[in-house]
């Protein structure tokens, strides 16, 4: 028996749907459907053409309520006890994908890991689909992989995530799934992976990216405020850490804020660098720190 949650805003997720039932259906078992949109502004999908699908629950949100409220909200309406979650903007590599998940079910917790789309995109939508293939795919061609634990594609045991809810606190995009599975881990549940991932839609302009990039950094900082401990192993925080222990903050937001508009260009080009998306990152965050002062 299996749930398979999806939260949505703004995006067609009538293809994912279709794509689940039918894999789901061909599996032959107990399944149910939930989606929930979260006040979307644009109605993007066709919601009486997938309420005609068997087994589905489609629920509208009268106030928008954030990434890790929807999702408590999503295992709360969950009839099962194995919860299959999968957002919305990603769509199965495999056409074993349910199968394969319920082949892992003696696990508390499997996550299936992200990849890109095949072909990469023009720009200004280059960016995301860089950071996608460098930073959050896995190559299992290398035994040396670090596995990149995201809740867009995860199952888990309804028990568990009601013990150890995502944190509602954090209403932004950003570092939730970090926060989420760190705390998994600090809580003795083993995490496993397998190699079947979801594919990323990389229809997301750098510029969107930005915004998003920004607000999960905004995360952080609240997030220090709570329990420094809990992210100082975030590559980015410990990062901030040894420059300001060599005093090199304020030259960082001086090169930053000087060189900013460079740096946007760049993300929005044929060929965006990583590295450079990483100082801005940095200098964005110092930003931050120095204003909380």
């Amino acid at each position: 028996m299996l749930s398979i949650l999806i939260p949505v805003y703004n995006y067609d997720v009538q293809p994912l749907v279709e794509e689940i039932h039918q894999q789901a259906t061909s599996c032959k078992i107990v399944f149910e459907i939930i989606i929930i949109d979260d006040f979307s502004t644009q109605m993007l999908f066709d919601a009486n053409q997938i309420k005609q699908l068997s087994n589905i629950k489609l629920i509208f949100n009268k106030q928008n309520i954030g990434r890790s409220a929807i999702r408590n909200l999503l295992a709360t309406e969950a009839t099962y006890e194995n919860l299959l979650f999968i957002d919305a903007g990603t769509f199965p590599k495999s056409e074993k994908f349910i199968s394969n998940y319920l082949n892992t079910l003696e696990h508390n917790i499997t996550v299936g890991g992200m990849t890109q789309e095949a072909s990469a995109p023009k720009k200004p939508f280059k960016l995301r689909w860089l950071y996608t293939k460098k930073r959050e795919a896995c190559s299992f061609d290398d035994k040396n992989h670090n596995p990149t634990f995201t809740s867009a594609n995860f199952l888990i045991k309804k028990s568990i995530l009601k013990s150890h809810p995502f944190d509602e606190s954090i209403k932004r995009y950003g570092f939730e799934d970090f926060i989420f599975f760190n705390n998994l881990k600090v809580n003795g549940y083993h995490l496993n992976f397998i190699n079947n991932p979801v594919i990323h839609d990389a229809k997301e302009d750098a510029n969107t990216y930005l915004v998003k990039t920004e607000d999960g950094l905004k995360n952080l900082v609240l997030l220090s405020n709570k329990n420094k401990d809990l992210i100082r192993d975030i590559k980015i925080v410990a990062a901030h850490t040894k420059i300001k222990t060599l005093g090199l903050s304020s030259l960082v937001i001086l090169i930053y804020n000087i060189i900013k508009p460079i740096l946007i260009k760049n993300f929005n080009s044929s060929h965006p660098s990583l590295l450079l998306f990483d100082f801005y990152k940095l200098g964005y965050y110092c930003t931050l720190i120095s204003h909380k002062k």
